[in-house]
């Protein structure tokens, strides 16, 4: 639906868009607004969305391919006794699918399991002939590996001439050869991706689920099957910890899941060493998870894995002390990295081209290109691609542009010495003589790539976003990708009065006929978009952001956190 602002551009050169509301019945105790803002986003079974539930949302595992194989392989294994070994993979969805298995393994009373996940800097990404030549030495016969593989042609070729049965399960973008393996991956070229949003910890949980079924139909257990929902707090943190999108399945898991979070010891270990004590998306995203894939950046990621499948509170407890140490050393590289980072991209004229900004500089640590490139890439508003040191890099994309897709063309082209990736993020290895012709690639493909329409959920006058209608907004929760909260438009207002808070921080009062709203950006001093709203006063002001309560003196009030903005004209020229 087109919408009319107070001026033909916004600050971010962005276009916006309304969508429209399907016929729709919502659950009586959701608000009509939030049941709207729903059903405009796509969502069929309102009744499941607002109570996520497994009976509706958990599909039948046999729907992907290689999962009925795979299941009846390791339920055999564990039938005969067989030594397992697993292969994860260093961040938190591989460290999260790891200790599923394990902790499976475990409540199916089966000991004899190996793992190892790769060291980022020594191995590089998914798995390798080390690792593998380790796992066979140590007498495993059956190779499973978790969240890389699907690309891995060379180790699993290797691991099969060893004489190990090889499992994947994964869920990056396939290449047009696959490894020998059994793989299951809902995006493999012969799957319709009905459950690509489905991360690897998601993933190992329906593999779970189809495991059981095999053993049951075997006879295996005496009485009942354990139950594993136990796992669900592993899945919850892998799974907003990938940033996958929280809809279908993953809301379920995420909705279900975060309750049972303390009943892992590592949790409650990092609880106690960051003393985040909330179980929600933001703390999973913004707390735990960075304190686990510290450990993948900067160090050994086994000690990530480790505090996930560990029951010992005291080895627990030390190793989130150590995880907590390790991800503030990442925090203070990551720091200086990105100031370094976007200040190339300025000097190299990058930040004007409108294409793919590709960044490398020897001095970076291999362990934070990923969250640079997060950085520069929403600083600039374009794909970013930053490699470190040897040659190991990270990328992150914009909406509509597949950029795992096209590393994995670059690396197929001879560009690369590694790569692969998903639509938002993709990890690569590069031979830094070939920067120049792998930039030049990159920005080949992303010619003629428009950004499509921002969606928002809904567009109201200034002074009518109430704290009620926020508060409803909680029904549509848990939030993350692809469940974002609810991007709202305020519009009419002009801007009464500006205060710079703290010399950083910027609060805005807007007027209209309806009555006040008010917006604060934070961190705003000394950034286009924040200067620009520091110096709008008097003028037409329509805001885009998200909306959150605010408490103070005992009165709730809503406000505004943009994300681009409208400036118009002066009021007074606007009357006229």
């Amino acid at each position: 639906m087109p919408l009319q602002f107070c001026a033909d551009r916004s600050a971010r050169n962005r276009t916006y868009g309304l969508r429209e509301t399907p016929n729709h019945t919502a659950p009586t105790w959701v608000d009509p607004r939030v049941g709207q803002i729903a059903a405009a986003r796509g969502v069929g079974d309102l009744d499941a969305f607002f109570a996520p539930n497994f009976k509706t949302a958990m599909p039948d595992p046999s729907r992907l391919k290689g999962m009925d194989q795979a299941t009846r392989r390791f339920a055999e294994a564990v039938q005969r006794g067989e030594t397992i070994g697993l292969i994860g993979d260093y961040d938190v969805d591989g460290a999260t699918s790891t200790a599923i298995v394990i902790r499976f393994l475990r409540l199916l009373g089966h000991e004899r399991v190996l793992w190892r996940i790769p060291h980022r800097i020594r191995d590089g990404y998914g798995p390798n002939t080390r690792l593998v030549d380790e796992l066979a030495a140590s007498g495993a016969n059956l190779l499973v590996i978790l969240d890389s593989g699907t690309a891995a042609i060379e180790p699993v070729t290797h691991a099969r001439q060893a004489g190990l049965d090889v499992l994947i399960i994964d869920h990056h973008e396939a290449g047009a050869e696959l490894p020998d393996a059994v793989l299951v991956n809902p995006k493999r070229p012969d799957e319709d991706r009905s459950l690509d949003y489905l991360c690897t910890a998601g993933l190992a949980f329906l593999f779970a689920v189809g495991v059981i079924r095999e053993l049951r139909a075997a006879g295996f257990f005496p009485g009942n099957p354990p139950d594993i929902r136990c796992l669900l707090g592993l899945v919850a943190l892998g799974t907003v910890a990938d940033v996958v999108p929280l809809v279908g399945l993953n809301r379920a898991y995420v909705a279900l899941g975060l309750p049972r979070m303390a009943e892992i010891a590592g949790i409650r270990a990092l609880v106690d060493a960051t003393g985040e004590s909330a179980f929600t998306p933001v703390s999973c995203g913004f707390v735990f998870g960075p304190c686990i894939n510290a450990a993948g950046r900067i160090d050994d990621m086994t000690l990530g894995a480790e505090i996930l499948t560990t029951d010992d509170e005291k080895r627990a407890e030390f190793l989130a002390k150590q995880l907590h140490e390790m991800n503030s050393e990442r925090q203070k590289m990551q720091k200086h990295a990105v100031q370094l980072a976007k200040d190339l991209a300025i000097q190299s004229g990058q930040d004007k081209t409108g294409g793919v900004i590709v960044l490398y500089d020897e001095e970076w640590h291999p362990g934070v290109v990923g969250l640079v490139a997060a950085k520069v890439r929403e600083a600039f508003d374009r794909p970013a691609i930053i490699i470190g040191n040897s040659g190991k890099g990270s990328c992150r994309s914009v909406d509509g542009y597949n950029i795992g897709e096209n590393v994995i063309q670059a690396y197929q082209s001879g560009l690369l010495i590694k790569g692969g990736g998903h639509g938002a993020a993709a990890g690569l290895t590069l031979d830094p003589t070939k920067l120049d012709d792998f930039r030049s690639f990159m920005n080949g493909t992303i010619e003629g790539f428009v950004p499509p329409a921002v969606m928002l959920d809904l567009v109201v006058e200034c002074g009518m976003l109430e704290p009620d209608l926020v508060e409803a907004f909680t029904a549509l929760q848990p939030f993350g990708q692809g469940n974002a909260k609810p991007r709202v438009a305020v519009v009419g207002g002009f801007v009464r009065r500006v205060q710079i808070l703290k010399g950083l921080h910027i609060k805005a009062w807007l007027s209209g006929d309806a009555g006040d709203t008010v917006v604060l950006l934070f961190n705003g001093i000394g950034t286009p978009f924040g200067d620009l709203i520091a110096q709008s006063e008097g003028r037409m002001l329509d805001v885009v952001g998200t909306a959150e309560l605010s408490t103070f003196s005992g009165v709730t009030s809503a406000i505004l956190k943009p994300e681009d903005a409208f400036v118009g004209a002066d009021r007074m020229a606007h009357a006229a």
